[in-house]
């Protein structure tokens, strides 16, 4: 199967550094968001926790961001949707330290960001922004994922004694609010939308989703959130990369990161289970 394109406009120099100019922008933009966040966190005592509010959010902002660069080829266009994703999410953030009910305010960012992808529904084709030729495709996705789900549940109690159970399920519900939001829909529109799609046109399918799902793992290990004991991490290195090759064989077949997206929410879904 091959990805529908249109031929490049451009020399591959030219292009490549089209895109690097706005990445570096999105970059620097990201991490002084961060930086400032954590500043925030260390030195105002209690209020420290909008500071960490910040960073989250400035990250997040700067993977969306990518995408958008990355989906309009650095080309005009791309800053207003990263501007109001950016919005979208450092008041989702704010929102969710005031309270737990708060959070179910990430459900809003989705929406913030088909809003805008809806007004360049044309030029987004090709990154997966549309609904998928098999609507079976879906129903596939919620089972991949709710299936790595169940058997990592099922590996981390029987073999490394992780206790399965909800004790609090506010946290629990804030903390999917976050996946569904947030953590979902930056993974697929930059990992399985943006960087799949481009290198798919370039590539095969087996190298183009292995740097895909690369780039993605270190996202997740990166992750602060993460617990940081040598099996925690080599069970998220093995069920993460199967999660990320599984949601672009995805992309491949349905054209549409909509199944991935169901894939990645479903497997969130029982992961909190361990953490919550």
């Amino acid at each position: 199967m091959r990805l529908l394109s249109g031929p490049f406009e451009t020399e591959p120099a030219a292009r490549a550094l089209s895109i690097a100019r706005p990445l570096a922008v999105v970059s620097a933009a990201a991490a002084l968001g961060a930086g400032a966040g954590l500043a925030a966190e260390t030195g105002l005592g209690a209020a420290g926790q909008f500071g960490h509010a910040l960073a989250s959010a400035s990250l997040h902002a700067g993977f969306l961001a990518a995408g958008w660069v990355a989906a309009f080829d650095g080309r005009e266009g791309w800053r207003g949707p990263a501007l109001g994703g950016a919005a979208a999410l450092v008041l989702t953030a704010l929102a969710a330290r005031v309270s737990l009910a708060g959070a179910l305010a990430y459900l809003l960012v989705p929406l913030v960001h088909a809003r805008a992808a809806g007004a360049w529904r044309r030029n987004l084709e090709w990154v997966g922004w549309r609904l998928p030729c098999a609507p079976r495709s879906i129903l596939l996705g919620a089972a991949a994922g709710t299936f790595l789900g169940l058997h990592l549940i099922i590996t981390a109690s029987l073999t490394l004694g992780y206790a399965v159970a909800v004790h609090d399920v506010g946290r629990y519900l804030a903390a999917l609010a976050y996946d569904v939001g947030v953590n979902a829909l930056t993974a697929e529109w930059l990992f399985r939308g943006a960087i799949f799609s481009a290198l798919w046109r370039r590539w095969s399918f087996w190298p183009a989703a292995m740097v895909s799902t690369a780039c993605a793992l270190v996202r997740y290990l990166l992750d602060p959130a993460l617990p940081q004991a040598i099996e925690a991490m080599a069970g998220a290195t093995f069920y993460l990369s199967l999660l990320g090759l599984a949601c672009c064989a995805l992309r491949a077949w349905s054209g549409s990161l909509v199944p991935g997206y169901f894939a990645t929410v479903a497997f969130f879904v029982a992961y909190r289970t361990l953490l919550v």
